[in-house]
């Protein structure tokens, strides 16, 4: 174990309480856990065998202000395990992340299945919480079931919003998951975890690089997917598509099915791109196709899906992301290919992660109306946003100082077409993480594999995410030093064959080899880029503009925090 784990764990009396005791059973750790100071309330039960998933010990506690989490713990020797380095451990932790605004804590018996300690949390609230009674106040600790979409919880009643709630939700929630593991860990087996592992996708990969920046040391890997990191530039830069469609098409927006031939219409024109005609963009910043290529002609012919010039207008903007009046990028729009439904559903409406997000983070309103924006002040909405939660809530750090020096791992995956969390953003800190360490040296700690026309966290129509595999392979990386240069990806096709195809370590680039089958993936090679080819990271933003947004908030007045 690292030193500075070991040192951490140290701090807490209940781990030296166990020096020269038998470790307790399950049924013991309550009572344990109990006598620490700021734990609230304590559960610890065997949970009986179910299906694939043994008897394991389950650990429930509660810490302020309202942070559940989770531990599963495969039986020690105690409680009668086998089979592995104690009981039936197999001497690693394994702390899963959460998804949207978390509420809930999730399963543990992943991870329990293959022998790790498995730990979740709610990140500090849940609808019991929220509707629950305040002693002090009088009234409920926040609004009714944690507002539209949960995102309300950092909402007081009177709406007012609490920086602790927006602190625990980001950090602390997690920091405690992961301390709390590590400790029954050792309590329990009477011994200290050999590694610790985050795993997690969307929130729970904005996670996952949440603890890299702050806690890197306590880690000995990270495999993180499709991050909703940036989190105070990404959500309201994904309003973009329903402000464009608004300011643009009028009410009625972009009716579904014309995006989705828009779409459809630059998968076919991109297609063979690559070389490979197979259905699939392999680049989708490289298609350039234009929307307008679609437009109506008056004649009787046209089809149902042709597009107004106004629709056009829109699709291509969405397309390209919100840009600020000097035409510098702000945020990434959708991929080329990637359906507009989660982002402009109906073709006109807000969508619900960003809009929870901007009504009651933001503007601390659930009436506010998200048609008050225009594409003329979606800027200053965005530098707005930003300077509100730069300093709590971003996750977009690319200082990974504590990983690269600890010797830990990251392996970072994204699906191309994503329609919830566009994949920009993740495009966007790699590159920002290229240009502290260099892409040699960020590619010793960690390695970014894209997936192209994969959704989010997996689907789609190409080959796909394999977590398990990608869990598996960041394992190998760790503990035996085989670094993956790629990964490979598969596809059940509807005659029964099983597409597979590589995905290389970014920025490297499968290229088919000229002969075999386009479902094979040995017939394909991964071409090295030693930096990001130049008409990649032309739309990237770098470092300087992020700069830029901090000089910028550098001459506003921060408001106060309730």
């Amino acid at each position: 174990m690292k030193r500075s784990l070991f040192l951490a764990l140290l701090a807490f009396p209940l781990l030296c309480s166990a020096h020269g005791r038998q470790p307790p059973a399950c049924g013991e750790l309550a009572d344990r856990i109990l006598h620490e100071r700021e734990v609230l309330a304590a559960t610890a039960v065997v949970i009986p065998a179910a299906g694939t998933v043994p008897a394991y010990c389950q650990v429930n506690l509660t810490v302020p202000e309202a942070i559940n989490i989770r531990v599963g713990l495969p039986l020690s020797e105690a409680d009668g395990g086998s089979g592995g380095v104690r009981g039936a451990w197999n001497g690693r932790v394994q702390n899963l992340g959460g998804g949207g605004f978390a509420g809930s804590v999730g399963p543990v018996t992943g991870p329990v299945v293959a022998g790790y300690v498995g730990s979740s949390t709610d990140t500090g609230h849940s609808a019991a919480w929220c509707n629950a009674i305040n002693p002090d106040t009088g009234v409920p600790n926040s609004l009714p079931n944690c507002g539209a979409g949960g995102a309300g919880f950092v909402l007081d009643p009177d709406l007012n919003l609490h920086k602790s709630r927006v602190v625990d939700f980001i950090t602390r929630s997690l920091h405690e998951q992961t301390i709390w593991a590590l400790k029954l860990t050792s309590v329990y087996y009477g011994k200290r975890a050999e590694r610790n592992y985050w795993n997690g996708c969307s929130t729970g990969g904005r996670q996952g690089f949440e603890m890299a920046q702050k806690y890197g040391h306590l880690f000995d890997g990270f495999l993180v997917g499709a991050p909703a990191m940036n989190w105070n530039r990404f959500q309201t830069g994904e309003m973009w598509p329903s402000i464009v469609a608004k300011d643009i098409a009028g009410p009625t927006g972009v009716p579904p099915a014309k995006s989705a031939a828009a779409n459809a219409a630059a998968i076919a024109a991109c297609d063979a791109n690559d070389g490979v005609v197979d259905g699939i963009v392999n680049e989708p910043r490289r298609c350039a196709f234009d929307a307008y290529a679609l437009l109506c002609t008056g004649s009787p012919g046209d089809p149902t899906t042709c597009l107004t010039p106004q629709e056009a207008k829109a699709i291509n903007l969405i397309w390209d992301g919100p840009r600020n009046r000097r035409g510098e990028r702000l945020w990434g729009g959708l991929t080329k290919g990637t359906s507009f439904n989660v982002l402009l559903p109906g073709g006109n409406q807000g969508s619900g992660l960003p809009l929870g997000y901007e009504t009651q983070w933001v503007h601390e309103d659930p009436a506010w109306d998200w048609r008050e924006i225009t594409m003329t002040t979606f800027p200053a909405e965005f530098e707005m946003q930003y300077r509100k939660f730069r300093h709590i809530a971003s996750t977009d750090d690319p200082d990974l100082d504590d990983v690269r020096r600890g010797k830990g791992k990251i392996i970072h995956y994204h699906g191309l077409a994503d329609p919830l969390i566009i994949p920009f953003g993740s495009y966007n800190y790699v590159g920002r993480v290229f240009e502290r360490y260099g892409v040699r040296e960020t590619q010793s700690f960690m390695r970014s594999f894209f997936y192209p026309g994969i959704g989010h966290c997996g689907g789609g129509a190409a080959p796909g995410i394999n977590q398990p595999a990608l869990f598996a392979t960041l394992v190998n990386w760790v503990e035996n030093g085989v670094a993956p240069d790629h990964v490979v990806a598969s596809q059940n096709l509807p005659s029964g064959a099983v597409r597979t195809r590589k995905i290389c370590k970014y920025p490297n680039e499968a290229v088919y080899g000229g002969s075999g089958s386009t479902d094979d993936q040995a017939n394909f090679r991964c071409v090295v880029h030693r930096k990001v080819p130049a008409d990649l990271a032309a739309d990237a933003l770098t470092n300087k503009d992020k700069d830029r947004l901090d000089d910028d908030d550098d001459h506003h007045h921060h408001g106060g925090w309730k």
